[in-house]
């Protein structure tokens, strides 16, 4: 992008935090960029496992960032999409399957179909909580959870 866009959007993005946005329809935030999906996705989940572990009874702050940083790997992520895959409806599985053909770099840590997946996975979550749907987004988040809860219990 160039370095002039880049300014001229932070100047307009100064300009309108703070300021009520009008609430997004389901379809715009449906029409997204798919890695602006993901990004939020990103944070949902984030969020989610970090808080999911402290209420566990965790504070040692080494501990907690270590599990959650195993947690939200894409390498979890692509096996929970896989797991949960099932559940989507078919709204949901055209997101997945956008956020998935996205082109980004990939990370070390990851193969490019795992980066693919946890992409995939990020954007439904963006998707459910951009476009409202608290409930279902807490529905698969917990039962993403569940699932890997289950499987770390039968790993060494």
């Amino acid at each position: 992008m160039e370095f002039k866009r880049v300014l001229f959007l932070k100047k307009q993005m100064a300009q309108k935090v703070g300021k009520t946005a009008p609430a997004l329809s389901e379809q715009e935030v449906f029409s997204m960029d798919a890695l602006t999906l993901a990004y939020m996705g990103d944070v949902c989940w984030s969020y989610f496992i970090r808080k999911s572990l402290i209420d566990t009874g965790i504070h040692n702050v080494q501990i907690l960032n270590s599990l959650s940083s195993e947690m939200v790997s894409a390498k979890w992520q692509s096996r929970i999409l896989f797991e949960i895959r099932e559940v989507l409806n078919d709204r949901e599985l055209k997101v997945c399957k956008r956020a998935r053909n996205t082109h980004s770099s990939v990370p070390k840590s990851a193969t490019v179909e795992e980066y693919r997946e946890s992409t995939a996975f990020e954007g439904l979550l963006g998707y459910l909580k951009l476009s409202d749907q608290e409930e279902r987004l807490q529905f698969l988040m917990n039962k993403s959870l569940k699932y890997m809860a289950g499987e770390m219990n039968h790993e060494k």
